[in-house]
């Protein structure tokens, strides 16, 4: 089963839901409300693989989860020992490891390039089968975010494309496996156009791009890139969300290319 999921923050999380089960093809398996009548939790399947989903806070609080729009969440099953490894190998804890009132038991944590992950025993999986969606984090240096995750958090890097950062070679596309799921990084200029100010994507896997792209379009969604072929073999385009966030659907299926030459 997908043991990664990215975790959105929406400005208005019921909003998005709608618009994303209407226009991208999410399922809706179950919102949970909060008090103040937004989205407290929520998860949206594609289809084994999950997004979770909620509102974003109206006020800032010190919790690092009201602070960020995106994060990754990974289920471990064994997460006291991954939480210790963690933090022996350097890495900064934002939340201690706690018992959630939904079951799980869980901690955050900050990697060097800033992005929050969450890692606990609460399994968000829609089914069995491949992953379908796989979050893309953007660093400032490829080499050193490849090897913090690989030491900190247990991640198998499984391809490394290096290219020209600046005066010195860095991995531009790196994909790191853990359990049955892929997180992908990249250092470098991203694509001002395609990404801005993001330093976030999340990457869905589906067989026919271009009709999916014909749905987006036709469901008002903002194309930054259109239907297009790929040196690695793969189709796909470029789309933001009813709240500017970035999302890439193509064919291309992290883990089938192991060697960059």
């Amino acid at each position: 089963m997908p043991t990664i999921f990215p975790v959105i923050r929406y400005r208005d999380a019921h909003a998005a839901i709608d618009w994303l089960v209407r226009v991208f093809g999410f399922e809706q398996r179950g919102v949970v409300a909060s008090p103040d009548g937004g989205v407290a939790h929520a998860e949206l399947a594609f289809g084994p693989s999950v997004i979770g989903l909620s509102s974003a806070p109206r006020t800032v609080t010190d919790h690092p989860w009201s602070r960020v729009r995106q994060g990754v969440y990974v289920h471990v099953s064994e997460v006291d020992a991954h939480h210790d490894h963690a933090k022996a190998a350097g890495a900064t804890i934002a939340t201690p490891l706690t018992d959630m009132d939904y079951g799980s038991r869980e901690y955050s944590v900050l990697d060097p390039g800033g992005h929050l992950w969450g890692f606990g025993t609460y399994d968000m999986s829609g089914g069995s089968g491949e992953p379908t969606i796989f979050p893309e984090l953007h660093y400032d240096k490829g080499d050193e975010a490849v090897a913090f995750l690989t030491r900190a958090f247990g991640f198998e890097p499984t391809l490394q494309v290096r290219g020209k950062v600046g005066d010195v070679m860095d991995v531009i596309h790196g994909e790191l496996r853990f359990g049955r799921g892929f997180v992908m990084v990249g250092a470098g200029d991203a694509g001002a156009e395609t990404w801005g100010d993001l330093r976030q994507c999340q990457h869905v896997w589906l067989p026919n791009p271009d009709e999916h792209f014909a749905r987006a379009q036709s469901g008002g969604a903002t194309i930054v890139d259109e239907p297009r072929d790929t040196p690695w073999k793969s189709r796909g385009y470029y789309v933001r969300d009813l709240e500017g966030l970035l999302w890439g659907f193509s064919n291309y299926m992290p883990g089938t290319i192991t060697n960059a030459g």
